[in-house]
């Protein structure tokens, strides 16, 4: 069970970078990188705009409905799905990756954060249906990225995955993480949805979804997975283009030189921003300029222009969007008015409003997700006996010791007055020795400089050694930041949800993810 513990502005945190703080801010000069204000005031201007795409509702739901063939779910989920074919209906969408056990804690607060999107809006918009998706981008290859997860520090990594799209991956070598993971936790209910899941699902994506699934369902999370022929089919005519005429590099070239001068480019796009799916890999297609051929790289297949043509139309399946292009991808199946994502994805995003423009699918708003660490009381009680709050932890932790020590000793470790008295003396011999030789100026200038700087060195020594008094106030703080960022990385970055999992903890972290609030949250498990 958890509860709320503390709300920090994250505006004023060093937690984001210059261009998501700008942007959730309002900064003037990023109108072209967005169309909405980043606010719920904005939605109902979404709505309206979405209404004008041409959303394929009867292929979504068909493809929806194979995909959840073999995966028990609830009403809530069934109906959200039946929903989407209605065109009052939109939907809430955060995205990922499939990742052992769902990944890092952000995972769940991206997910939990499109579900209070979408419950907020019905409140707001009552005529409207509005259904919170998780796209999976199960076509991603970096197995590095995804075969591990944390719990409570211990690193449980899946050996020997594969190679390729990790979402095609054979979950037959999952069994070792299983029985990892029950050494690690006494959570039963975790270890029992998993090994039903490995008992009906052979691949690590439909696993994922499966999970996810399990995890979310009482709140009406559609879980969708990219990887479909039949959605490939209907974004076959984006696939041609791009290949043909490296589309997408042509439109991008205004914003990449603004964010190079102004920020920093998250995503550079390539000549031709799609992979070639096969069996255990994902492959970059480039143009070779001597043969005019479309090669895969690191494999021996090419295409001429006719030959790359009637691959797409006859195996849509086989291609892959990359970080440029997925998006618009996601954007063109679904009927959404938002995607929620953390701070690294909304850089991205921002990057690639002129493809929607070109394609003329609505550029959706970008919603920064819940950002949050769980503590527990015992760093609950170290922060209220040191008198300091989670925001003082966002920043470098050395200087806060240094703060904390320096606001915490007597005034006689400082030597200020001490300098003062010699910046007097000093300032005396200056005009004593500039009378009967003007020369002379410089070397007691210079002498002075060496006296302060003494002591200076002096007062160091002495703040040096207050520290080791407060050696246990100063234990504590490491503890503190240690628990809300581990190996200097925020805990939501590293920890799996797995330890903090109960009945009620999905529904409470629901409760707590606006992301309009700009907060964030901490915590405190009971």
């Amino acid at each position: 069970m958890i509860s709320l513990f503390n709300e920090t502005d994250i505006i004023k945190t060093e937690l984001l970078p210059a261009l998501v703080n700008d942007y959730i801010s309002g900064k003037g000069n990023l109108f072209n990188l967005h169309k909405y204000p980043f606010s719920f005031s904005s939605f109902a201007q979404v709505i309206s705009d979405k209404q004008k795409d041409n959303t394929d509702r009867k292929l979504l739901v068909d493809v929806l409905q194979k995909q959840y063939a073999l995966i028990p779910t609830t009403d809530s989920v069934s109906q959200n799905i039946e929903l989407l074919l209605l065109e009052n209906t939109f939907t809430i969408t955060a995205s990922h990756q499939p990742c052992l056990l769902l990944g890092p804690l952000y995972n769940i607060y991206k997910i939990s954060s499109a579900i209070h999107v979408a419950g907020e809006l019905k409140k707001a918009f009552p005529k409207y249906n509005f259904v919170p998706v998780f796209w999976m981008g199960s076509e991603d290859h970096d197995i590095e990225e995804l075969n591990h997860v944390y719990i409570n520090g211990k690193k449980i990594e899946w050996a020997n995955a594969g190679s390729g799209a990790v979402g095609r991956l054979n979950t037959k070598l999952l069994q070792p993480v299983i029985e990892e993971l029950k050494t690690l936790t006494g959570n039963e209910k975790i270890i029992s949805i998993l090994q039903e899941g490995l008992e009906k699902h052979s691949t690590f994506g439909k696993l994922t979804q499966y999970f996810t699934n399990d995890i979310f369902k009482e709140h009406g999370l559609v879980v969708l997975d990219q990887d479909s022929a039949a959605l490939k089919r209907n974004f076959a005519g984006v696939i041609e283009d791009e290949i043909l005429n490296s589309t997408a590099s042509n439109l991008l070239k205004s914003n990449i030189e603004f964010l190079e001068v102004n920020y920093k480019v998250q995503a550079k796009p390539r000549d031709i921003n799609m992979f070639y799916l096969g069996y255990g890999f994902r492959e970059r297609i480039v143009k070779n300029s001597e043969t005019g051929k479309y090669e895969v790289i690191n494999k021996s297949l090419s295409f001429t222009r006719d030959e790359i043509v009637a691959e797409i139309k006859a195996h849509p399946e086989n291609f892959s969007p990359n970080v440029i292009l997925r998006p618009l991808y996601q954007e063109t199946i679904l009927p959404n008015l938002a995607f929620i994502g953390g701070a690294g994805e909304l850089s991205y995003w921002l990057e690639l409003k002129p493809i929607f423009e070109h394609y003329k699918v609505n550029y959706p708003m970008q919603v920064l997700r819940t950002s949050a660490a769980i503590i527990n009381p015992n760093i609950q009680k170290k922060l209220e006996k040191l008198n300091l709050a989670v925001s003082d932890f966002t920043g470098d932790v050395e200087q806060l010791i240094n703060r904390y020590v320096k606001d915490n000793v007597s005034p006689e470790v400082y030597l200020n007055g001490e300098k003062k008295e010699v910046e007097k003396i000093f300032d005396a011999l200056s005009d004593k020795a500039m009378a009967v030789d003007i020369t002379l100026k410089q070397n007691i200038a210079a002498e002075k400089k060496k006296v302060i700087a003494a002591l200076e060195n002096i007062e160091a020594k002495i703040l040096k050694a207050e520290k080791r008094k407060q050696e246990t106030q100063v234990s504590q703080i490491r503890s503190i930041h240690t628990a809300l960022f581990p190996e200097n990385t925020p805990q939501e970055r590293k920890e799996s949800f797995i330890p903090f999992y109960s009945d009620s903890f999905i529904k409470e972290v629901i409760g707590f993810a606006n992301p309009f609030k700009k907060s964030f949250i901490t915590f405190l498990s009971e």
